[in-house]
């Protein structure tokens, strides 16, 4: 099965990296308990112009500095032994060498990588059978296009509501998703060829 997997609060912690930057930019102290929106930004009331150039400042330091979550490199690395790993991810390409470094330093392994704002396509472009992303609208985007996707829960997420919208609050219900899902197929190509 190809498997898609976004970085930013699916694989790690993005939250408290940039809060911690941002709060220095700003001057502010926000914590994690403040956060209910997937644009942080929004949080300190800045535009998409403000917030791009404080991004590019500490942009580096925010994903060099993000820590994964628990299990998710464990959990990675079993799905690599058996299945086709794509980081697709919306960071821009500007920060494509610290994002391949932190993936190097954290024993991240995966077969292809993609920086890109459309996930769909990319997802329909590389054959990608489930993507797991935090994005309530790369999910809501998925389930109206009946692709599976696998929507890592966070707080600005919970009002997502699909049938086809799999949740996971750990990378425990992650793997147990991903298992289902590769029997599911596997259990269908068996019928198709049953057919031929």
């Amino acid at each position: 099965m190809h498997i898609g997997i976004d970085l930013d609060n699916t694989i790690l912690d993005a939250t408290s990296a940039h809060l911690k930057y941002y709060n220095i930019a700003s001057g502010q102290s926000f914590t994690a308990e403040d956060v209910n929106d997937f644009y942080i930004y929004r949080l300190y009331g800045w535009n998409r112009a403000e917030r791009e150039a404080i991004y590019h400042q500490y942009g580096h330091d925010i994903h060099w500095h993000s820590s994964p979550f628990p299990l998710a490199v464990d959990m990675i690395q079993q799905l690599f032994q058996h299945h086709q790993i794509s980081i697709i991810t919306a960071r821009p390409e500007l920060f494509r060498k610290v994002t391949l470094d932190w993936l190097k330093h954290h024993n991240i392994n995966y077969h292809q990588i993609a920086l890109v704002e459309n996930k769909l396509q990319q997802c329909i472009s590389a054959k990608v059978d489930v993507l797991i992303d935090d994005g309530p609208h790369y999910a809501e985007e998925f389930a109206r296009s009946n692709k599976s996707v696998i929507l890592y829960e966070q707080p600005y997420n919970l009002s997502v509501r699909h049938d086809s919208v799999l949740r996971a609050s750990n990378w425990h219900e992650v793997k147990d998703h991903i298992d289902n899902l590769a029997l599911k197929l596997k259990q269908t190509n068996l019928t198709l060829s049953d057919t031929m």
